[in-house]
């Protein structure tokens, strides 16, 4: 039992959970041993009454639930979930992740002994098949050996390999409660100890081959499940660790590094440069310079002064460290704010999902009555009796059904890896050929997170290239965005005296002469100036040269818009920008419906109305403040590059930094769709069809593993059939579209 004390320690619970309002706090955990919908309803009976705004997912295996630690200690919840059966992994620690590796490693290993043995015990009882079992045409002695060896492969089979089934059954038992594994359980023991028992008598017929195959088969459809969950559970790791913050507060006795949850309203924060704010507060500095994409989707550098209001998570990009009063601390903190939409958003449960909670137990309990109905039939003739009940557990069993859907899945996911495209979760390739409507976000998603030099204005002696030689010197080493855009330019020169000024831009000494670069002196009447940003070069005497800064545009967001226009869907840019800025890049882009300046809150409430008007909306972004509609969206997309929070809530993960893959990514979802189709209703054909033969006596055990063995095969490979699909072709927008 592991030893859930240490996370009663205040620093240690801290760092797993979250405040919440009225003193509780909040925590977010991968759940092990959660297989379907009847676990998802045990665990929210287990903690109900003890914490509150419980939420299961069983597509990504995870728990979200408050709790007030004065009442309840987080231990004593996290004990209560492992004694029945289910394993909690806290998510934002490291050891929750290597638990989930150890965990898959163990998987393999369980997989590799039930595949050779249950090859092995087919390879054993292949003269039974061969000759009907009858006892003339084999020799007692040799059938006898063959029992026993047949028994030898399938004890590790079973109670190595099998165990897993076992150890869930029994907690669900032992809680008053069923799942699927208890119906697992009961034909795999009931095939093993009849087959052991007559092995010992030296009579009857025997059953490895169905515990044996039974075993190996359900262990690949979840391993084969458990690789996207694993994915999922890592992007929600990165949503727990986002939380988890500390900040470094000015004290009499000098700076002092404290967890976030000790900071309070009034205290003094230090922000060095390239730091993020801890918390919402007011600048104590004459000025600073802020990078603020994160949370309002801005994409160039916010100059604030003193009293100016700081959000939580904007980033410093000055030279100097920051001084600011806390004053929106916790959860009432902008950054607390944007990340309870987010919530919010994933709390409602799809439809499907609830009648799958309504309908789990029942079918479960069906399975059961089914079988003993069938043995019953045949009682007191024994051997038939079970060979029926038998036959009724692995027929029931939805082996096949259970790999109809993450088998196309796991194709589909495959073929999306190819193409730069990180499925997070499954069910939103069920939505994606749905899509009629795409929001895409602005900063960093249509453009790239950078500045880039488009044009040179010399205007006294020095040359295009002696301009930019001087500008890249007295940029080399700032975080500024337009620093950035000078990185790659070669320079003979270095800077001395180097200085930032907040809103005017950097001075300093290049080869014996001061110069300043920064904005204009006289702005002009450069009609494209509101777009582009125009900095000047001075000396102490006169302006040297002008340089233009454009946002850099995707290379593929043209060709990808006018696919998705092409396709039939509608396209609308969302973005925190100007105006200006926006109607630019929508000119560029061919975009009609453009909306700037929007709030997390104003973008949530576009999608929601779309949705409404029974629009099915694909949502693409990159920052924290697109989390929110990402989550409400029917599919999320996120950068790769982006923000954690939107990364964590994001269906599909852009992982080729590439919007093109979107189109032959739905193409694929409409694909695997199909397949998905065809193979659960094989799946239930197949049921329905031997459930009766089964229940008649016609069909006997090794019969139906042998049917449910090639009806798996054949599913999975039904959805290996998926065709490869093409990129849309790339093309980089020439300086007449960029302007």
């Amino acid at each position: 039992m592991t030893d859930w004390s240490v996370y009663d320690q205040p620093a240690l619970r801290d760092s797993v959970s979250s405040p919440a309002p009225g003193g509780r706090r909040e925590v977010l955990l991968g759940i092990d041993g959660m297989h379907c919908a009847a676990c998802v309803g045990r665990i929210e009976r287990l903690l109900a009454g003890r914490a509150s705004d419980v939420g299961a997912s069983l597509t990504s295996r995870t728990l979200q639930f408050r709790f007030d630690p004065r009442r309840e200690p987080l231990s004593t919840l996290l004990r209560t979930l492992e004694d029945a059966g289910f394993v909690p992994q806290v998510l934002a620690q490291d050891a929750g992740l290597r638990a989930q590796r150890e965990e898959r490693r163990a998987m393999l290993a369980r997989i590799g002994v039930a595949v050779i043995c249950a090859m092995q015990v087919m390879m054993l009882a292949w003269p039974t098949y061969t000759f009907g079992g009858a006892a003339a045409e084999i020799d007692p002695g040799i059938e006898q050996l063959l029992r026993w060896a047949q028994a030898l492969f399938a004890t590790p089979c079973v109670l190595y390999a099998g165990s897993p089934f076992f150890r869930s059954a029994w907690r669900a038992l032992r809680a008053r409660s069923v799942n699927m594994d208890v119906t697992v359980a009961a034909s795999v023991a009931i095939a093993y100890g009849a087959s052991l028992i007559r092995t010992v008598l030296g009579e009857g017929e025997i059953y490895y081959d169905t515990a044996t195959m039974f075993v190996m088969l359900l262990l690949i459809g979840r391993f084969v499940e458990g690789r996207t969950r694993m994915q999922a559970g890592e992007r929600l790791r990165l949503l727990a660790g986002r939380r988890r913050l500390t900040a470094q507060r000015e004290t009499p006795q000098g700076i002092e590094a404290v967890p976030l949850s000790a900071v309070a309203p009034g205290d003094t924060l230090v922000v060095a440069p390239g730091e993020s704010v801890p918390v919402d507060g007011t600048l104590l500095d004459a000025a600073a310079e802020m990078d603020e994409a994160l949370l309002t989707g801005e994409s160039r550098a916010v100059l604030h002064r003193a009293g100016d209001r700081l959000l939580a998570g904007c980033l410093n990009l000055g030279q100097q460290a920051l001084r600011l009063r806390a004053q929106s601390v916790g959860a009432a903190t902008r950054l607390a704010q944007i990340t309870q939409l987010l919530q919010q958003a994933q709390a409602a449960r799809p439809r499907f999902q609830l009648l799958a909670d309504r309908l789990a137990g029942a079918f479960i309990v069906t399975v059961l009555l089914l079988a003993l109905a069938g043995a019953a039939l045949w009682w007191p003739d024994v051997d038939r009796s079970l060979s029926v009940l038998l036959a009724v557990l692995v027929a029931s069993c939805p082996c096949a059904l259970s790999l109809a859907i993450p088998a196309a899945m796991a194709a589909a996911a495959s073929r999306l890896a190819a193409l730069g495209v990180l499925s997070a979760r499954p069910e939103a390739l069920a939505r994606l050929p749905l899509v009629d409507t795409v929001l895409f976000d602005k900063t960093g998603t249509l453009t790239r997170a950078e500045l880039r030099i488009v044009r040179v204005e010399p205007q006294a002696e020095l040359d295009e290239a002696g301009c930019l030689a001087i500008a890249a010197a007295l940029e080399r080493g700032l975080m500024h965005p337009i620093a950035r855009a000078f990185a790659q330019t070669p320079s003979r020169f270095t800077a001395t005296q180097q200085q930032q000024i907040p809103g005017r831009g950097v001075e300093g000494v290049v080869d014996g002469r001061r110069y300043r670069l920064g904005a204009p002196a006289v702005s002009g009447d450069d009609a494209t100036a509101d777009v582009d940003t125009v900095i000047e070069l001075r000396d102490e005497r006169r302006a040297l040269a002008r340089i233009r800064l454009a946002t850099v545009v995707r290379e593929d967001a043209a060709g990808t818009i006018a696919a998705m226009r092409e396709a039939g869907m509608n396209v609308e840019l969302l973005t925190g920008d100007g105006e200006a800025a926006a109607e630019a890049l929508a000119r560029r882009l061919g975009l009609q419906q453009v909306l700037a300046r929007q709030t997390p809150e104003q973008k949530l409430a576009r999608l929601e109305a779309l949705q409404r008007q029974g629009r099915v909306v694909l949502a693409v972004g990159d920052g924290i403040n697109d989390a929110p509609f990402l989550a409400a969206a029917d599919v999320s997309a996120a950068m790769p590059l982006g923000a954690a929070l939107a990364q964590a809530r994001a269906d599909l993960l852009l992982v080729g930094d590439s919007l093109a893959a979107l189109i032959p990514a739905r193409d694929i979802a409409r694909q695997a769709q199909r397949r998905v189709r065809q193979n659960v209703a094989w799946a239930l054909a197949y049921n329905l069809g031997v459930l009766p033969l089964a229940m008649a006596g016609v069909l006997a055990p090794w019969m139906a593993a042998l049917g449910m063995s090639l009806s798996s095969l054949l599913v999975v490979a039904n959805a290996l059939r998926l065709r490869r699909t093409r990129p849309v072709q790339q093309r980089p927008l020439n300086y007449a579209e960029v302007h």
